[in-house]
């Protein structure tokens, strides 16, 4: 299905760290050089930019780009925030973590070493508001998606599905693995960022106790809460 204003870049790369920053900067070109790309929606290796008005000749745009792209200096943007996830993997918030652990051959508590030794990196966010797709999940913890997803997954829950992980900023139907529950909100659409974190940037998560879990959970609540970059 095609749009009169809408134009989709794909590149033919596998998704890495480099073809990340080469979609960031040219993001920021694009913005730049084009006052009628109104928004720019990133992908894994695509970007889908959204026009003010109907685009005439798809041809000599498609040429103009890519001159865009091919002239321009690729330099790797600045380095991303770094973001500590705090992820409560106690028993009430990880319906899936034995069920995952076996079906992988690895005990808990090796699966949830494997999960925080990891430092992923922001991708793009899609699927729901505030959902970070994450890259640099271990080989050892691919898995399958549920047969069945279930209609509703909680809000926070920290999650695998195949190659990736994620954070649910909503309730929502899922099919991932649910191997702990975070009580950051990942989507706040009040607030000047509705999501702190953006594309470029890092997420390292850390285990926390239920008790601490509830502790932060009960911050959250009363607004005192304090999400900060390390």
């Amino acid at each position: 299905m095609t749009h009169p204003k809408i134009v989709i870049l794909e590149w033919k790369n596998e998704p890495d760290d480099k073809t990340l920053h080469q979609l960031i900067e040219f993001q920021k070109t694009i913005l730049k050089e084009f006052e009628e790309v109104i928004q720019i929606t990133q992908g894994y290796c695509s970007l889908m930019l959204f026009h003010k008005n109907n685009v005439q000749n798809i041809e000599d745009y498609k040429t103009k780009l890519h001159h865009l792209y091919t002239s321009q200096s690729m330099k790797y943007p600045k380095k991303g925030e770094l973001w500590q996830i705090p992820v409560c993997y106690e028993e009430d918030y990880a319906p899936d973590l034995k069920t995952l652990a076996n079906d992988l051959n690895l005990n808990p508590d090796t699966l949830v070493a494997k999960h925080v030794s990891a430092r992923y990196q922001v991708c793009f966010i899609g699927f729901l508001p505030g959902f970070l797709y994450l890259s640099g999940l271990s080989k050892v913890l691919e898995c399958r998606r549920k047969e069945r997803p279930i209609p509703n997954v909680p809000q926070g829950s920290v999650a695998i599905g195949g190659r990736q992980t994620g954070i649910y900023p909503m309730d929502s139907p899922g099919g991932w693995h649910i191997i702990g529950k975070t009580p950051y909100p990942f989507f706040e659409p009040l607030n000047k960022k509705p999501c702190f974190a953006k594309a470029g940037d890092s997420v390292q998560f850390t285990s926390i106790s239920k008790s601490e879990y509830l502790q932060l959970e009960g911050h959250r609540h009363n607004g005192t809460l304090k999400i900060k970059p390390l």
